[in-house]
């Protein structure tokens, strides 16, 4: 070997070439670069303020009277912690997944628990008005506190089980350079958890909760129809938004999971079938996220009295902020007097 080549294998043994999975970019398509992240970004920015503000008032000015309160409360609670988890998502569809194994694994069951939760309440509190709109009698002797609490138990307890799997599944994995906090079942039993989640979501976050609400929001309609309250008209419009907004912001979604099953199953048979129900969900997915930016508008906004807490939060913030700004002002001014009298001391000293 001559020095050249033992001077050049010297330079090549000392530079340690960079892995080739540095040099990895994702191609990402419009929807995953643009429409995603703004929708989830809007989601987030709203359902972050609207559902803090119902807590506040929640708690601060309604003091949980009511049965409903309670309910509304857990609902925003489930909605804070679903729209939580939606910052990560938006980085890990731009980038790639770098908070590490465990935090997949709490933010996996944050959202799908806040999922079905959101979901579960919004049944719920459809039960709730039937009963208090339609069973009168009933509902001054079993609308109770005890029953609410009990009742957010059972709710948030199926909402632990039914995201359970997606807890033990959820993981982050490195492929090709990118790293990716997604659901990876067994190879062998692929298919079968695969279409367990799907049917999850159709069963419990669409079919069921429709049928009951639907149920509900009728009788309530035909209680009202029969009866001369002024309000009538009022509430049966708010009635009509409130299924209205639930069926548009969740079909399309759960159209797209049945679909999913029927091309999982080999119903429809094209390869190129894939990417197009990939595409459907991704966007039929984001827009039902907007159901939780919807429901402290539609169930507590929409309200007079939720409105009139709302107006005394805000003039008890706004006198508040008045009052340190006139005792900052007290206080310079204070100071000011206190320094003139000081310097007038020091200068009659002097003399």
């Amino acid at each position: 070997m001559n020095a050249t080549e033992s001077s050049l294998s010297t330079t090549t043994a000392a530079y340690e070439y960079p892995d080739p999975s540095f040099y990895y970019t994702k191609s990402l398509t419009t929807v995953d670069s643009v429409f995603k992240p703004t929708l989830y970004c809007i989601v987030f920015s709203c359902g972050l303020v609207g559902n803090a503000l119902v807590l506040w008032v929640l708690i601060c000015f309604k003091k949980m009277n009511s049965l409903t309160d309670i309910y509304l409360l857990n609902m925003a609670i489930s909605d804070l912690m679903f729209v939580f988890s939606l910052p990560f998502v938006v980085y890990q569809v731009l980038h790639q997944w770098v908070f590490g194994q465990i935090m997949c694994k709490v933010l996996s069951a944050m959202y799908y628990i806040g999922f079905f939760s959101g979901i579960f309440f919004v049944t719920v509190l459809s039960v709730d008005r039937y009963v208090a709109i339609v069973h009168v009698v009933v509902a001054l002797k079993f609308r109770t506190r005890k029953l609410g609490l009990i009742v957010t138990f059972v709710v948030w307890t199926c909402s632990f089980l039914l995201s359970a799997t997606n807890f033990v599944f959820h993981r982050a994995e490195t492929h090709n350079g990118f790293t990716d906090c997604s659901a990876f079942y067994p190879e062998r039993e692929k298919q079968l958890w695969t279409l367990l989640f799907y049917f999850q979501v159709n069963i419990f976050g669409l079919i069921v909760p429709l049928v009951i609400i639907v149920f509900c929001y009728s009788q309530i309609i035909r209680s009202l129809h029969n009866s001369r309250n002024l309000q009538k008209k009022y509430a049966v419009k708010l009635i009509l938004i409130l299924v209205l907004v639930f069926f548009v912001c969740w079909s399309p979604y759960n159209i797209v999971i049945f679909l999913s099953i029927l091309n999982t199953l080999g119903a429809f048979g094209e390869s190129s079938f894939d990417e197009k129900l990939k595409t459907a969900m991704a966007v039929c997915q984001a827009i039902s996220f907007l159901h939780c930016c919807l429901n402290p508008i539609i169930y507590t906004f929409a309200g007079d009295n939720f409105k009139k807490h709302l107006f005394r939060m805000f003039s008890v913030l706004l006198k508040y902020m008045h009052i340190n700004r006139k005792c900052g002002a007290s206080d310079n001014t204070s100071v000011d007097r206190s320094s003139t009298t000081g310097r007038s001391f020091s200068s009659d000293a002097m003399f």
